[in-house]
């Protein structure tokens, strides 16, 4: 596996994430759609739209938010527009146009083709599935959370979700340069440098735990990929103090 993952293994990685989160939204029913969510403004119908939204911003709706501080903006907006609160009904929704994004559009755009992005910035495909995966995997945690029922994430699917430089649009314009280790399970550990608007991620090439030694390394997280990565956005309690520091250089996501 490369750092971030190559597009093959994003692919497949959303192809399960999406099919499970369909899934969970189908056995939704209309009383537990008005649920609040934990830790979000939405409800469980809301949150389940919100998705849908992003998934038709990756092939008809080309809106798209000029800064990081305005994203959430947007978010709101095309939630508005989407009235649809059923979750039998959305969940068909997502069923087809998840179908329409991963194997009919997805395929057709070569790598190496740039596209207007979020935050002001331009991408590439792999970089944004990254992205889509992530809406996949943490507000299926969302939902799940909401409803009380199980939502597993595996490490190999959680690595996928370490924020990669397309982040950096997120990285506050006033935040440090820093450097970071990423200890993440058993792979291999990853240098996080940040400064004001940017993120660059690759792998340590210092022993683990040694980079302090090699280069002047503002702090060290060790811990289980998925711990991470729900920490870093917020959807549990974060304890490790580096993680803390780091997550307060983004703009919230």
């Amino acid at each position: 596996m490369t750092p971030m993952g190559s597009r093959t293994e994003v692919m497949a990685a959303l192809h399960d994430a999406s099919a499970r989160f369909v899934a969970l939204a189908a056995t939704v029913s209309p009383a537990q759609g008005s649920q609040p969510v934990p830790g979000l403004d939405w409800t469980v119908a809301e949150t389940i739209a919100h998705v849908l939204t992003v998934v038709r911003r990756g092939f008809a709706d080309r809106r798209r938010s000029a800064s990081a501080g305005e994203t959430a903006a947007l978010n709101a907006l095309v939630l508005a527009e989407t009235t649809e609160r059923d979750p039998g009904a959305l969940a068909a929704r997502l069923h087809a146009d998840v179908h329409t994004a991963l194997d009919v559009v997805y395929p057709k755009i070569p790598d190496d083709r740039e596209f207007p992005f979020h935050g002001g910035v331009t991408a590439t495909m792999t970089p944004a599935l990254h992205v889509v995966l992530g809406e996949f995997v943490i507000h299926g945690f969302d939902v799940a959370t909401a409803l009380g029922v199980p939502w597993p994430i595996g490490e190999d699917e959680a690595l996928l979700l370490v924020p990669g430089e397309l982040m950096g649009a997120w990285v506050r314009p006033d935040a440090p340069v820093e450097v970071y280790e990423l200890c993440l399970g058993d792979r291999t550990p990853l240098r996080f440098e940040l400064g004001p608007a940017r993120l660059r991620v690759g792998p340590l090439t210092a022993e683990p735990g040694a980079a302090a030694e090699a280069e002047a390394v503002d702090g060290v997280v060790t811990m289980p990929a998925a711990d991470f990565v729900l920490g870093f956005y917020n959807r549990v309690p974060v304890t490790d103090p580096v993680l803390a520091r780091l997550q307060s250089r983004f703009v919230p996501s």
